[in-house]
């Protein structure tokens, strides 16, 4: 339910100190869910309103062993709240509002496998346990057959958190079940005693393969983590934070620019392209600015993808650090509405020695740009022109271009679809 939460925000308003920042990286990987079997359920408090199943929190709940958090603290205890998440402070509302950038302020930090106003239906679907021996131990945190979303009339889906002893990794583990959420907007991630940026790891989405990052939260996830997905979190700081990453057309090429706060022992990064969102292939690799990988000042990059494909373009960047570890961007799209047959090229003679005749044969009135480009993909000379409807020829002086393999593309002022042949000098 979701009608006193805006008064009790107004009750935590106090100032914090600035954290470091969080201290994480992320794999995803896929794990067998496995329920809880013999767990324990917590002694839950309320608003006095809803039900506990719906607007619960417990605390002072055991973990069995020292757990340390983000290089700092060690806990032996933590609290939870019915909407997905838990923390190692002592919680006075079970906070439905997911916000991992400034939420809950003075109850943090918040490990948060699904934050958005979860109804667990029973007060015995939330059990935890800790399982294993000593300096091996695990400990498990359960939100069973949950109803996602206001008003949803199904369990729709299954989650835990672990925490390891000893490694002190944090896993996120999830399981499908057949209902359907109604409404959601869920937070995934960590977050650190203090708010803002760099006080939070936040997914980007619920996918095989999720970014991750530290400066933008994005809290609408609406879609089900698959069955048996793992998300773990590691000990050490992310090797690159992000601050952004865009794309633009650029004369039928699209333009993609990105920004890092900082880089620790980065590589490089590959620019992944796909026609779906989901299924990404490698197009660039650009090499890191930063001194031996490694830098405390923001970088700025910048590339062009020269061939996109019809139709949405999905781009993402795969952060590659020095030790093989990766790191994932956010997701960013553009769409290339692009017309095939706006006009025919012709390129004669070929081979050719001295003037190389380019002939258009257009539907219409145009600005176009004409570009030569060697086998290295280095452009070697370009000029515009204004051509008419029907045929227009224009020439290339190339005879003093070295022997070899040459590209021409013709760009128009719209978005039209780039005409490219190579010729032979």
């Amino acid at each position: 339910m979701k009608s006193i939460i805006f008064f009790l925000t107004g009750l935590f308003t106090c100032s914090l100190a600035v954290d470091a920042q969080m201290h994480y990286s992320l794999t995803s990987s896929s794990n067998t869910y496995t329920p809880l079997t013999g767990g324990t359920t917590p002694f839950l408090s309320g608003n006095g309103i809803d039900l506990l199943a719906d607007e619960g929190y417990a605390n002072n709940i055991l973990i069995g062993f020292p757990f340390s958090y983000n290089g700092g603290g060690t806990y032996t205890e933590l609290s939870v709240s019915t909407n997905g998440f838990i923390s190692f402070n002592t919680l006075s509302d079970s906070y439905l509002l997911n916000n991992l950038t400034s939420g809950a302020i003075g109850e943090r930090p918040i490990i948060a496998p699904l934050w958005d106003d979860i109804n667990l239906q029973s007060t015995n679907n939330l059990q935890y346990a800790t399982t294993g021996s000593a300096p091996n131990r695990v400990f498990t945190m359960e939100w069973l057959n949950a109803r996602w979303g206001f008003g949803a009339s199904a369990a729709c889906i299954s989650f835990q958190v672990k925490l390891y002893e000893t490694t002190n990794w944090i896993e996120f583990n999830y399981r499908q079940e057949g209902g359907t959420p109604n409404g959601p907007s869920a937070s995934i991630g960590l977050t650190a005693s203090s708010t803002g940026s760099s006080n939070f790891i936040s997914l980007q989405s619920a996918s095989s393969s999720p970014a991750a990052s530290v400066s933008s939260e994005m809290g609408t996830i609406a879609s089900k983590p698959p069955t048996n997905q793992s998300y773990v979190f590691k000990s050490g700081v992310l090797p690159v934070s992000f601050a952004s990453f865009s794309v633009t057309k650029n004369n039928g090429w699209h333009s993609l620019s990105w920004q890092t706060f900082n880089e620790t022992n980065n590589n490089g990064f590959e620019v992944e392209r796909s026609a779906n969102g989901t299924n990404f292939s490698k197009i660039l690799f650009v090499e890191s600015k930063a001194v031996n990988g490694s830098s405390a000042s923001s970088l700025n990059y910048a590339v062009n993808d020269a061939k996109p494909i019809d139709g949405t373009n999905y781009y993402r960047l795969k952060q590659i650090d020095k030790d093989g570890r990766t790191n994932y961007s956010s997701i960013v799209s553009i769409k290339n509405n692009l017309t095939d047959d706006w006009a025919g090229l012709t390129l004669y003679p070929n081979p050719v020695r001295g003037k190389l005749v380019v002939q258009l044969n257009s539907k219409r009135s145009n600005e176009v740009a004409i570009a030569v480009f060697n086998s290295l993909g280095n452009q070697v000379m370009q000029k515009n022109y204004s051509i008419v409807t029907g045929t227009t020829q224009v020439y290339a002086d190339v005879a003093s271009l070295p022997s070899g393999l040459y590209t021409v593309r013709v760009t128009g002022n719209r978005d039209e679809k780039p005409l490219i042949k190579t010729f032979v000098k």
